[in-house]
């Protein structure tokens, strides 16, 4: 569940994750799984890697992304 706590750090919640990932998807459209994190990583630091894979699956279920396995690409979908 996405409720904030007293000790919640704002920089790698997972709104702020998903909000980078989705500027650098929007910018490119399609981008590989390990590019996307390794950004992740270098923007937010170690931290960010924690909470990249919630932010993913956050994504995907608001509907924004999609993943193809066969290529390992996420892909910014506009709706």
């Amino acid at each position: 569940m996405l409720t904030p706590r007293k000790h919640l750090n704002l920089d790698v919640s997972v709104l702020r994750i998903a909000a980078i990932m989705l500027r650098e998807l929007k910018k490119r459209g399609v981008m590989e799984f390990e590019r996307l994190r390794g950004i992740v990583i270098r923007r937010v630091g170690g931290d960010g890697e924690i909470t990249f894979l919630p932010a993913l699956s956050f994504l995907y279920l608001m509907g924004k992304i999609e993943y193809h396995a066969k290529n390992d690409v996420i892909e910014y979908r506009a709706n």
